[in-house]
């Protein structure tokens, strides 16, 4: 049997769009004389659809499309593929949620001879639930419904949806000859070889093949955006890779199987680094993005900082160097160094370039607001006075809210955010500042991974697109005096210590609890907690030196800790939306709200031993 598993491009939303993709590739199957050609979860609406699946029509026009697909199942070649149905029909009846939605499926559909027959995915994710029933709620034994084989051209299929079933252990039938799984989740940092293992796991539990194909695109929950990275596995009843399909890339795979032996055509992709692997996530969902908005130009505020040097890098690859227009803003308080860094990114990338100094209209704001009285019905007077750090958020809105937002607009584009996700966590940036423009492309990324995507580009290039210099000076914002990358006085985030102690509050599982902090530095332990293992230039010593006594660790932990969960809520809320990394962006999966600091009594008690 010739089976063919094919990584295709799905569009959230647009099931027109996705049956000609789909209608394509089975034409393409056949000319390969594929008996059965596999497609992912979710194939037909997109993964990520919001609330259209409470739209009937919207529902009723998926069905409609699925029975197109069942007639491309003419008898020579069998389909599967994964979309939404209706419970009505799959089960004959409609089921009414707690909700008050009309229950759906995610479905497994299978299409033999212009029919259509049905698995289910039995282990919904939380956000699934809102639409797709529940075997409590229905009163059905999913599990045993799709533990059930399908018999495809004379071979028996088990069929399970989704990475999540691929973690359960209920038994397939012992009747099925070849496992298929059919996927269709967003790329996260070491997702990968987490679904691998998990194949291999299925594999050898059950001394059967696993197919398991996913789907590639870019789609987004409004606060986040996520790119699909299919990563499609072959893996044989030994647990070894027979084929690997490479990532964000569309991709047709041919497979031999016969009498529980399965072949394919070409082998093993090489596997990136996960730096490498970021960068091309990234490079991915800039140019599908752009391409879903309608948008064609770009424009960013280059500083000369790392981030801004980094994001144009980023978006002169995904949609060339002629779409992007680099401005450099500066102030008495930015740095010769810093504005020739912008000037030599834009000649290394071969972009547009412009410089817009904002000294007079820093100095016009000044005037018009410090001092200024105002006065109520009493006649009472109230005089403003703008302190330094207003100045510093003055420098930041002028050049986002005025200065950018109207040069994209002159050129017909959009203008980015910089932001990383260090900043992000303790809202060091201002509101209609640095927190806006259309998207965050670097949003979901520490510092860390910042300065390393940067060497990645250089080596990866053979040659300089991130300027050298950029990578040696300190990172500064340049708002003030007291920031001046000539004399080394960067900003306030200690980033070798606070971007790990950062990472430990928000992508663990379990956050690292103040408590546990505090014992682990009066202990010695702090720094190899934050490493995680991982090779570091964060030592105890490197803690020490900042921190020397437990009075001193405690307020700059108190301090954070205070911004994470304070202001810079009400900041994340307001943000652009941000390309999705790690497993736990900010966004969609982390739920919060402004609710503030909270120290607990192990925490203040443990405090009050060490520290006094």
């Amino acid at each position: 049997m010739i089976i063919i598993t094919a990584q295709i491009e799905i569009s959230a939303a647009n099931p027109a769009q996705n049956f000609e993709k789909i209608r394509a590739s089975v034409a393409r199957a056949k000319e390969m004389g594929a008996q059965v050609v596999i497609f992912p979860e979710l194939a037909v609406c997109g993964a990520f659809t919001a609330d259209k699946l409470d739209e009937d029509d919207f529902v009723a026009d998926c069905e409609y499309y699925n029975q197109q697909i069942a007639d491309l199942a003419d008898g020579s070649i069998s389909i599967i593929f994964g979309s939404v149905a209706s419970f009505k029909s799959v089960f004959c009846k409609e089921i009414i949620l707690p909700t008050g939605r009309k229950a759906k499926c995610n479905a497994i559909c299978i299409a033999q001879n212009g029919h259509l027959n049905y698995r289910i995915k039995t282990a919904l994710s939380y956000d699934e639930q809102r639409h797709f029933a529940l075997p409590q709620i229905t009163g059905i034994n999913f599990d045993a419904f799709t533990a059930e084989p399908v018999t495809i051209q004379g071979i028996k299929f088990g069929l399970t949806a989704g990475n999540s079933s691929l973690k359960l252990r209920r038994e397939l039938s012992p009747m099925c000859e070849i496992i298929v799984n059919i996927s269709l989740s967003p790329y996260y940092v070491g997702k990968k070889d987490e679904i691998l293992q998990l194949v291999e796991d299925k594999a050898l539990a059950n001394n059967l093949p696993v197919i398991y194909c996913g789907g590639v695109g870019v789609e987004n929950t409004g606060n986040n955006v996520y790119t699909f990275d299919g990563s499609s596995f072959v893996i044989d009843s030994q647990g070894d890779i027979v084929r690997q399909s490479p990532s964000f890339e569309e991709d047709l795979a041919k497979i031999e199987y016969n009498n529980g032996e399965i072949k394919a055509e070409r082998g093993v992709t090489e596997t990136p680094s996960q730096i490498a692997e970021i960068h091309q996530s990234i490079i991915y969902g800039i140019r599908i993005f752009m391409r879903q908005c309608g948008l064609q130009h770009v424009v960013i505020g280059a500083s000369g900082g790392v981030d801004s040097t980094l994001a144009a890098a980023l978006y002169a690859e995904a949609i060339g160097a002629e779409n992007l227009l680099l401005v450099n803003m500066p102030t008495k308080y930015n740095s010769q160094t810093t504005i020739q860094i912008a000037q030599s990114l834009a000649n290394n990338i071969g972009c547009w370039y412009a410089s817009v100094p904002i000294g007079e209209s820093l100095a016009l704001t000044q005037r018009q607001i410090d001092g200024l009285i105002s006065k109520n019905a009493k006649g009472d007077e109230l005089e403003l006075k703008l302190a330094p750090i207003n100045i510093e958020n003055i420098q930041a809105r002028d050049r986002g809210s005025r200065v950018l937002a109207a040069i994209s607009s002159a050129w017909n584009g959009v203008f980015t955010n910089n932001g990383n996700k260090t900043e992000c966590t303790v809202g060091y940036a201002t509101l209609y500042g640095d927190v806006s423009g259309f998207f965050g492309a670097i949003g979901d990324l520490w510092k860390h991974q910042v300065y390393a995507l940067c060497r990645y580009i250089n080596e990866k290039s053979g040659r300089e697109i991130v300027p050298q210099k950029v990578l040696e000076i300190v990172p500064s914002a340049e708002l003030s005096d007291n920031q001046n990358v000539d004399q080394n006085l960067g900003d306030p985030i200690i980033y070798p210590y606070h971007d790990r102690l950062f990472a430990s509050w928000r992508d663990r599982d379990t956050p690292l609890a103040l408590h546990t902090a505090l014992k682990l530095y009066t202990e010695g332990n702090l720094a190899a907690e934050l490493n995680c293992g991982k090779p570091s230039e964060l030592t105890e010593e490197f803690i020490r030196q900042h921190f020397p006594t437990a009075k001193e660790f405690c307020a700059d932990l108190e301090n954070w800790y205070r911004k994470y969960k304070g202001l810079s809520v009400a900041k994340r809320i307001q943000a652009p939306p941000i390309l999705r990394i790690t497993p736990n962006p900010y966004g969609s999966e982390y739920r919060e709200n402004a609710v503030g600091a909270y120290f607990t009594k192990a925490y203040l008690d443990l405090k009050a031993q060490v520290a006094g």
